[in-house]
């Protein structure tokens, strides 16, 4: 998980570095590019999306009158660089986000790493290895309050006493499904 947020702060500094171009940096290419990343990391509804966005190049050219021309690219450049920067913050700060999508199949959970399991199918191979008692037993522990690591610990123990050939045998029929692969 680790080497998946270095490699997103990565790409996100290699923005930052183009922002330091002054020959021919091209503001509409460099909010395109940022958009596809931030939107790859994020989600299409990162706020800094909508913030890249908003970026525009104001040019005022009145030479005519008075010989004054100006832009604020360099204004532009700066709201760039504290939006990746407070991206690059965020990833560093709180990881990945967790993504979820619903299905009219059933629920369904996205990993960050884009890989959807159907929670449907997942009960199913339950419901094929555990008796009704059991299968309730697991789904107590699931919903009881607690921190990750604990109810894993307890689901891990549960279904360990229900035989030693459970565990492994829901896990096979889970990796033999066509579906996990594809």
């Amino acid at each position: 998980m680790q080497f998946m947020i270095a490699k997103k702060i990565e790409l996100l500094k290699t923005q930052l570095l183009k922002l330091e171009n002054n020959m021919g940096f091209d503001l509409d290419g460099w909010k395109g590019a940022t958009i596809v990343i931030l939107e790859r990391i994020f989600g299409e509804n990162y706020t800094g999306i909508k913030l890249i966005n908003k970026i525009q190049n104001k040019v005022t050219d009145l030479r005519a009158l008075n010989g004054y021309y100006s832009n604020n690219i360099e204004n532009c450049k700066q709201q760039g660089k504290e939006i990746i920067e407070a991206s690059i913050t965020e990833l560093e700060t709180l990881g990945l986000p967790e993504k979820k999508d619903i299905d009219s199949d059933g629920i369904n959970i996205s990993l960050t790493q884009n890989q959807t399991v159907n929670v449907n199918f997942i009960l199913s191979v339950l419901e094929d290895e555990l008796t009704k008692n059991q299968l309730e037993e697991v789904k107590k522990l699931v919903e009881i309050d607690e921190p990750k690591s604990a109810k894993r610990k307890k689901i891990i123990e549960k279904i360990g006493g229900f035989g030693k050939d459970v565990a492994s045998n829901i896990l096979a029929n889970i990796l033999l499904n066509p579906s996990m692969w594809g």
